[in-house]
């Protein structure tokens, strides 16, 4: 998938992770329509997500904004992301929560974009939705 022109604050998932970079909103069939999107299409650990229902009992979009952040469930998910891709929920949460929705959206499509075709860099596989390509990281 080609960069778009900006993200959509929609696809922001309460935890901070921007589901415009997930393998499963990229796949050509059947694409997830993000963490506030429809269940169907979604894998079932996103369905069954904690973090999200936790938010939805408080009344909360993001994590940052509960008094309790950074919380053990945030924590828990920060751990496994960061160990398996590398990536901070927590940081990319705080991050949002300091820029703001669009600046912070304006970041992540420079930083998550292929410099060889422009497509969309996969947070999970670090690689290139459109070319393929491993992009370092």
């Amino acid at each position: 998938m080609k960069m778009p022109n900006e993200f959509s604050e929609q696809l922001l998932a309460p935890c901070g992770m921007n589901c415009a970079l997930c393998y499963v909103y990229l796949r050509k069939k059947k694409p997830c329509l993000g963490c506030r999107g429809v269940d169907e299409a979604k894998p079932d650990h996103c369905r069954m997500c904690k973090n999200k229902d936790c938010l939805a009992t408080h009344g909360h979009a993001f994590c940052h904004e509960c008094a309790s952040f950074p919380c053990i469930l945030i924590k828990n998910m920060d751990k496994s992301y960061q160990k398996r891709y590398q990536v901070s929920l927590i940081a990319m949460t705080r991050r949002h929560q300091t820029l703001g929705p669009e600046a912070y959206l304006k970041e992540e499509k420079i930083k998550w974009s292929c410099a060889d075709c422009g497509g969309i860099v996969t947070i999970h596989g670090k690689t290139c939705s459109e070319c393929g390509l491993q992009a370092p990281r």
